[in-house]
């Protein structure tokens, strides 16, 4: 019995030795150690810290110096052949992220530029051959792979890598329009904040201080919006699949090609965004490997929204109207001058795995409270328009939504609701003066690029006015 019991304990000492020596040559291969490249750190509570509003954040992104001076001469060429600086390639870097709690490092992940207005070279050289820098809208890749061997230790392990439990992250410096900067610099973020507190679905945002660091110069990036994708993930996190874990459509829809309008007039404005097009109405999921070309749930529910009789019957089935009557009236609130009412721009249509209903989903909040572009004519920041505001060509959805009395006095409540519960001045200040506290000192002591010290600009009156005005118009 005891040489059975020798034996058999022989034979799991082995067992375990050969898993253990698999384990390791899988993270080890080629005496490389990869579990640097892993992420294994709770990653619920390092969300919960990130989108913290008053909670200290700084991101130091590192590149190789030939890495930088690579992504600058492709982004020159880009523009000198298209005249824009829209190179989406990912180049590779290292993150390391610092809070009031933690400090961590992420290996070789991927940096690319994006947007198409806010977006710069990061370095060029003045007259005196002197580096000068720039702030630029960025993104970070997690679970990029550059040209790893397909099927490699190192590409398996990248491939399905989250930080934060997010798979990329959005960076917007302080916004500069015609000059100005945005001072209060938390407007973007504040308004991701009551959107969620009007019970929409929108991604959240927050703010820290970011620092480059190429090969061994250090620049100090200033102060940035950190913004959570809308992608598969966000879709996974906020919906049901079915039981074969299939979701419905993503499209981002943007006035790249054309206006976002959602009439009849969509079929060259419908696809799978590519190198060399970029699509008003972009399926960003369900792409087949970008051979798809079906659009079956967008093009019913374009055709339901245009036929105004049918829509009036039938509302219930084909949106989700509850979630998009809250959307009109605190985006009315906000002063919301870049979206699907005023430049039918600037939002996701997700359709349901199982229903269809559409489901709406805003971003890109930065044109807010007071601040930004497409001022009325009074030069007012639109606090005097009408309740319903309608632009001369309006868009199909929003102008069919004011054509059903249930949900105009559905919107009009929520105007009420709002302006008792959440559009609040004196909430706007507490955060406003939070995150003056916390990074002001820093931005100035350190001399960061942009915009650094805080300011309160319009934003008291804003609130002020838009309220008083849109109070009078519901008597």
């Amino acid at each position: 019995m005891r040489l059975v019991l020798k034996r058999v304990l022989l034979l799991s000492l082995l067992c375990i030795s050969i898993v253990g020596v698999t384990v390791y040559s899988y993270y080890h291969d080629n005496g490389n150690d990869f579990t640097k490249y892993m992420n294994i750190r709770d990653q619920s509570d390092d969300y919960d810290r990130l989108f913290d509003n008053y909670n200290f954040k700084s991101f130091t992104i590192s590149f190789e110096e030939e890495v930088f001076t690579e992504m600058t001469e492709n982004m020159q060429e880009h523009f000198d052949e298209y005249g824009d600086y829209i190179d989406n390639t990912m180049y590779p870097i290292n993150l390391t992220y610092r809070d009031s709690e933690t400090e961590f490092t992420v290996y070789e992940i991927g940096f690319r530029t994006k947007s198409t207005t806010s977006r710069n070279l990061l370095r060029t050289v003045d007259w005196q051959g002197r580096d000068v820098y720039h702030q630029t809208t960025f993104q970070l890749q997690f679970n990029e792979t550059f040209e790893y061997t397909d099927g490699s230790n190192l590409e398996n392990i990248l491939k399905t890598r989250e930080v934060f439990n997010l798979e990329q992250l959005n960076f917007e410096y302080s916004q500069i329009y015609q000059s100005d900067y945005d001072e209060t610099m938390i407007s973007e973020a504040y308004t991701h904040y009551l959107y969620d507190q009007a019970d929409i679905l929108v991604a959240n945002a927050s703010y820290g201080v970011v620092y480059l660091q190429i090969g061994d110069t250090i620049v100090n990036y200033g102060f940035f919006t950190i913004i959570e994708p809308i992608d598969s993930e966000f879709v996974k996190n906020n919906f049901d699949s079915n039981l074969a874990l299939e979701y419905g459509d993503l499209y981002k829809v943007t006035d790249v090609l054309g206006e976002g309008i959602l009439d009849l007039d969509y079929e060259d404005l419908v696809g799978i965004n590519l190198d060399d097009i970029r699509y008003t109405y972009s399926l960003r999921n369900n792409t087949l490997d970008n051979t798809r070309r079906t659009h079956n749930n967008f093009v019913s529910f374009i055709e339901n929204i245009n036929d105004l009789e049918y829509f009036k019957e039938n509302y219930e089935d084909i949106l989700d109207y509850d979630m998009f009557a809250r959307y009109l009236a605190i985006s009315f609130l906000v002063g919301n001058t870049d979206d699907i009412r005023f430049n039918h721009n600037n939002f996701y249509l997700y359709f349901d795995i199982y229903t269809n209903k559409m489901s709406f989903i805003p971003f890109d909040l930065d044109n807010t409270l007071g601040f930004g572009k497409h001022l009325d004519l009074s030069g007012n920041f639109g606090v005097d328009y009408s309740i319903y505001y309608i632009t001369e060509n309006p868009n199909t959805l929003v102008a069919a939504f004011f054509e059903v009395d249930e949900l105009v006095e559905l919107y009009d409540t929520y105007l009420n609701q709002f302006i008792d519960d959440i559009f609040i001045y004196s909430d706007f200040l507490t955060m406003y003066n939070a995150s003056k506290d916390i990074y002001e000192l820093i931005l100035v002591d350190e001399f960061h690029l942009g915009n650094k010290t805080f300011d309160l600009r319009n934003i008291e009156w804003y609130f002020t006015e838009k309220t008083t005005n849109v109070l009078n118009k519901l008597q």
